[in-house]
């Protein structure tokens, strides 16, 4: 199945489960789209959720895993916080040639992170973590980023 099939089923999923009759708190609605999101691809090992806070820390939030992942990332520091910093998506082909990364597994091979801006507030980035180098391209940014959209 190619990834555009892939992710137009899983906006379909993502879409009946969040707009569904019962109001769910965002922090559920992350859960879910990160389970969802995880259980989708055998080579994602982390999906999740870092939030804001008002320190400018990320704060580890709603994530699917088998690893420990870090639950602070200061603003600047790693993918994570360079994308909370600059508030821009970025895709990293190797993470061990990508200067400012910070190692949570030795698996990971490639990552992608995408602001989570609503209303003009930044919220969270999503982080999602594959054990395969170059996984991420522009596909996989436009539909997760729809995704945001639709939270």
């Amino acid at each position: 199945m190619r990834k555009d099939q892939l992710y137009q089923g899983l906006i379909i999923t993502i879409k009946s489960v969040i707009n569904s009759d019962q109001i769910l708190a965002l922090s559920s609605k992350l859960m879910l789209i990160s389970s969802i999101l995880y259980n989708s691809n055998k080579n994602w090992i982390f999906c999740g959720f870092y939030m804001a806070t008002k320190n400018r820390i990320l704060e580890i939030g709603p994530y699917q895993s088998q690893i420990l992942p870090c639950t602070h990332i200061h603003y600047g520091r790693g993918v994570c916080g360079e994308s909370a910093l600059k508030q821009i998506p970025i895709l990293v082909d190797n993470v061990n040639e990508y200067s400012n990364y910070i190692s949570c597994d030795s698996e990971t091979k490639s990552e992608i992170v995408i602001p989570f801006i609503k209303h003009g507030n930044f919220l969270a980035v999503l982080d999602i973590d594959s054990k395969v180098l170059s996984d991420y391209d522009n596909t996989d940014l436009k539909y997760l980023s729809r995704i945001l959209e639709m939270i």
